[in-house]
C-alpha cells in the first residue's frame, strides 16, 4: 500500500513538473483572468475599464508569478478607446489566493491613438497644468507607444516607470503660436523626458532636432539639447514678430542652435545658454532714409544681404558676430561685425566693411567717390540709456582718409562731446582738402591749409534749413578757426580766414570772422548777440562768389555786397544791398520787359547784360514765411520796385513796377527847377512803365503784365531818393 502510495506521488509530482514545465515553456490560453485583471484596473480608477480577448499564461515558478499575455486589447476611458497591440503583466500567485493586488509590472504596446484621447487617460490616474495645458493646444496627432510598468503591493505605480514611443502629424496652437506637421521619437522616465528625431513647422518654419532632454529638478525643469532649421524663407509676418520691426523682409536662412536652460515650474525661463550658427543665404533690409540716399546716390530704399555666417552666444549678454556680402542695387561689398547686447539694454558694436564698388557723396565738402574705387570703413562704439558713443570711425577711400574720435551723442542725437575729427582728401576739382577740428582743454581748434567751403556757403545761403534739428546740445562751446586757404567757389578763394564763434543754447551766439581775397580785398562776418537780440552783418569787396551761388541769377558780375539782419525771439528783419553790378541772364525779369514790348532792354539783359548801380531788399522771416517788405534796383538802364512773400518751398507771390530809365529822366527833368539840377534840360514824350505779377510754385511761377501810365508816388519817391545820393 505505501509503495503504491510513493509510486503514486511520484507520479503526481512528475504529472506536476511536467505541467509546471509546459506552463513555464509554451503557456495555455485562457479567459479566467480577464475578469480578474478588469476589476484590479477598475478598483484603482472607476472611469477606466479594458475590454481583454484570450488572455496566453505562462508560469513563473522561481518568483511565484503567473506571466500573463493578451494581443489587440482595448482601453475604454468614458466611451473613447485605446487600442493596443498586447499587454503583457505578472501576476503574483499568493497574492491571488490572499485576494490582494497581484500585478507587479505591466507591459504593454500600442497601436496609433488620437493624442487627444491619450491626454485625457493619463489625466485621469494624475491630473497636472502641463496636461491641462497640452490637452487645450493640441489640436491633433497620433502616438504610439511601448511602456514598461512597475506596481507595489497596493496598486500604485512605482517611479521607475518606462515610456517610450513615437509622435506624428502633431498640430497644437498656444497663445496664438502654432505648431504644425510635429514628429518626434520620446523616451519618458519618472524625472526625465528625451525627445529625438524630432521635426516640426513652427509659424511656417521647418524645426528638426536630433535631441532634445528634459529633467525635472525640485523646483524645475531643465532642458538641453540642439535645435537646427534647415534652409527656411522666412514670411514677412514671422520676421515681424521676430525682429519687432517691419524693416527686413525676403529672409532666408537656416540653422544649429545648442541651447539649455531652466524652466521652473511656473513656465519662468532661467539661465538660458544659446550657441547659435546662422547661414542666412539672403535678406533685404527696407527703409526710406533720405540721411542714407544723400550720402549713396544709388540708394534704392533697400540693403540686401547675402551668404552671412553669423554666430550667437548668448548667457548674460548676447555676443553676435558674422561676416557676409552686401549689395545697393548691383554694386556689391563685404562686411563683418561683432555686437555684444547687455542685459541693461546697452550694446557695443565693431563693424568693417570694404566698399569698393557702392558710390559716395559728400555733397557738402564736394568730395565724390566712384563705384569702383577702393574703400574701407570702420566703427568701434556703443550705446546705453544715455546715447551713443563712437570710439573711432575711419573712412578710408584710396588716399583720402576721414577720421572721428570719441564722438557722443545725447538721447536727442545731438553732439554732447568730440575729441577730434580729421579730414585729409582730395575733392570733386582735384584740390587736396585737410580739415582738422581738435579739443583744446575747454574750447575747441578748426583749423586747416587748404578747404573748400563753396558747398557750406551754398548751403548758408540757399539750403533748406532744418528747423527741428538741433546739431548740438545746450553745453556752451567756443572754436577758434584758422585756415590758410579756402576756395569759396570754382574762381575764388579766400585767405587767412581767421576767428572764432561760440555755441550756446545750440545756435550760434558769438561770431567774428575776418578774410580777404587774393587782390587784398576784404571780407568779413559777425553775428552778436544782446539781450533777445541777434545782429549779423555781413560784407564782402566782392559780391560775385556769393551772389552766383542763386541758381535763378546767370551772368552776375562784379558788385560789393552788404547785409545785415536783425533776430528778435523769432523773428528775423533783414537788409541787402549790392552795388555797381551787371546782370546777363535773369529769367523772369527777361519775361517782362518782353511781355512790356521793351525788347530792346530784354535783349541787352540776355546778350551784354544790362548794369545797376544799386540793389536794396528789405524783407522779414518768421517760421517759413519771408515777407518781401521791398526791393529797389536802379541802374542806366531799368530801375525796378517790388514786394510779395516766399511761403517755404510752395509759393512765390511777387508785385511791383519796371521803368526805363530814359522815361525816369524825362520825368525827372519835367519837373521845374529840380529837374534842371537832377538832369538837365531834357523834353520827353510822357511817362510809361509797367507793372507786373510774378506768382506759382518755384519751378512754375506765372508772370502777368499791365502797361502804366503814370508812376505811383512810392516808386517816385524811391527813385529821388537814390537820383539825390547819387548826385
Amino acid at each position: 500500500m505505501i509503495r503504491k502510495l510513493i509510486k503514486f506521488t511520484i507520479y503526481l509530482l512528475v504529472i506536476l513538473f511536467l505541467i509546471i514545465i509546459y506552463l513555464s515553456l509554451y503557456g495555455i490560453k485562457t479567459d479566467r483572468f480577464n475578469q480578474v485583471i478588469s476589476n484590479q484596473i477598475k478598483k484603482n480608477n472607476q472611469k477606466i475599464s479594458v475590454k481583454l480577448n484570450d488572455i496566453k499564461l505562462h508560469l513563473d515558478p522561481f518568483n511565484f508569478n503567473i506571466k500573463l499575455e493578451t494581443k489587440d486589447p482595448k482601453i475604454i476611458l468614458e466611451n473613447k478607446e485605446i487600442l493596443l497591440k498586447k499587454i503583457t503583466t505578472s501576476y503574483s500567485i499568493i497574492a491571488f489566493f490572499k485576494k490582494e493586488f497581484g500585478l507587479n509590472k505591466i507591459y504593454f504596446e500600442t497601436k496609433k491613438n488620437k493624442i487627444s484621447e491619450v491626454i485625457k487617460f493619463l489625466r485621469t490616474n494624475k491630473d497636472s497644468p502641463q496636461l491641462y495645458l497640452l490637452d487645450k493646444s493640441t489640436k491633433s496627432g497620433e502616438i504610439y507607444i511601448i511602456a514598461k510598468i512597475n506596481f507595489d503591493k497596493n496598486g500604485i505605480i512605482k517611479k521607475d516607470y518606462f515610456v517610450e514611443g513615437r509622435i506624428t502629424n502633431l498640430d497644437l496652437s498656444f497663445l496664438k503660436k502654432k505648431i504644425n506637421n510635429g514628429e518626434f521619437n520620446f523616451i519618458y522616465s519618472s524625472k526625465n523626458l528625451v525627445l529625438n528625431k524630432l521635426n516640426l513647422e513652427f509659424q511656417n518654419i521647418k524645426i528638426t532636432s536630433p535631441e532634445l532632454t528634459f529633467e525635472e529638478k525640485n523646483n524645475f525643469y531643465l532642458i538641453k539639447g540642439i535645435v537646427k532649421n534647415p534652409e527656411t524663407k522666412v514670411s514677412d509676418e514671422m520676421a515681424k514678430v521676430l525682429l519687432k520691426n517691419k524693416l527686413f523682409e525676403n529672409i532666408t536662412l537656416s540653422s544649429t542652435n545648442d541651447l539649455s536652460f531652466k524652466l521652473s515650474k511656473k513656465y519662468k525661463i532661467s539661465e538660458l545658454k544659446i550657441e547659435t550658427k546662422i547661414n542666412l543665404k539672403e535678406a533685404t533690409f527696407n527703409q526710406e532714409n533720405k540721411i542714407i540716399k544723400n550720402f549713396i546716390p544709388n540708394y534704392n530704399n533697400k540693403i540686401n544681404f547675402s551668404n552671412h555666417k553669423i554666430n550667437i552666444n548668448y548667457a548674460d549678454k548676447i555676443n553676435i558676430n558674422g561676416e557676409g556680402d552686401f549689395f545697393i542695387e548691383k554694386a556689391i561689398d563685404r562686411i563683418n561685425y561683432d555686437l555684444v547686447f547687455f542685459n541693461d539694454d546697452s550694446i557695443k558694436y565693431n563693424l568693417e566693411t570694404s566698399i569698393n564698388n557702392i558710390p559716395i557723396n559728400f555733397n557738402l565738402i564736394n568730395f565724390k567717390k566712384e563705384k569702383k574705387a577702393p574703400g574701407n570703413f570702420k566703427i568701434k562704439g556703443s550705446k546705453n540709456k544715455n546715447g551713443i558713443t563712437i570710439n573711432g570711425a575711419t573712412l578710408k577711400i584710396q588716399n583720402n582718409l576721414f577720421e572721428i574720435y570719441d564722438l557722443k551723442f545725447n538721447t536727442k542725437n545731438q553732439i554732447s562731446y568730440f575729441e577730434k575729427i580729421n579730414l585729409n582728401f582730395v575733392n570733386n576739382k582735384n584740390r587736396n582738402n585737410d580739415l582738422l577740428i581738435k579739443k583744446n582743454n575747454k574750447d575747441y581748434i578748426l583749423k586747416g591749409k587748404n578747404f573748400n567751403i563753396s558747398k557750406i556757403i551754398e548751403e548758408i545761403l540757399i539750403g533748406k534749413k532744418n528747423k527741428n534739428k538741433k546739431l548740438f546740445d545746450q553745453k556752451n562751446r567756443t572754436f577758434k578757426v584758422e585756415f590758410n586757404k579756402n576756395y569759396i567757389d570754382d574762381d575764388y578763394f579766400i585767405k587767412d580766414l581767421n576767428g572764432n564763434f561760440m555755441f550756446k543754447n545750440n545756435e550760434i551766439q558769438e561770431l567774428e570772422f575776418t578774410s580777404n581775397f587774393n587782390t587784398n580785398k576784404n571780407v568779413s562776418l559777425s553775428i552778436k548777440s544782446r539781450n533777445n537780440s541777434k545782429v549779423t552783418a555781413f560784407y564782402s569787396d566782392i559780391a560775385e562768389p556769393f551772389v552766383k551761388k542763386f541758381k535763378f541769377i546767370k551772368g552776375f558780375e562784379g558788385g560789393r555786397v552788404d547785409f545785415t539782419s536783425i533776430k528778435n525771439n523769432n523773428e528775423t528783419n533783414s537788409k541787402i544791398k549790392i552795388y555797381d553790378f551787371k546782370l546777363k541772364q535773369l529769367p523772369a525779369l527777361t519775361k517782362i520787359l518782353t511781355l512790356a514790348s521793351l525788347q530792346g532792354i530784354a535783349d541787352i539783359l540776355s546778350g551784354e547784360g544790362v548794369r545797376f548801380d544799386e540793389f536794396e531788399m528789405n524783407f522779414k522771416n518768421k517760421k517759413n514765411l519771408m515777407e518781401i517788405l521791398e526791393i529797389y534796383s536802379i541802374g542806366p538802364a531799368i530801375s525796378v520796385l517790388m514786394e510779395g512773400y516766399v511761403q517755404d518751398d510752395d509759393i512765390i507771390s511777387l508785385k511791383g513796377t519796371l521803368v526805363p530809365a530814359t522815361t525816369i529822366n524825362k520825368f525827372v527833368g519835367s519837373l521845374p527847377v529840380l529837374g534842371e539840377i537832377l538832369v538837365g534840360k531834357k523834353t520827353g514824350e510822357g511817362v510809361f512803365g509797367v507793372s507786373f505779377k510774378i506768382k506759382g510754385p518755384p519751378n512754375d511761377l506765372r508772370t502777368t503784365v499791365n502797361p502804366i501810365k503814370t508812376l505811383t508816388p512810392r516808386f517816385i519817391t524811391r527813385t529821388l531818393e537814390k537820383i539825390k545820393k547819387t548826385n
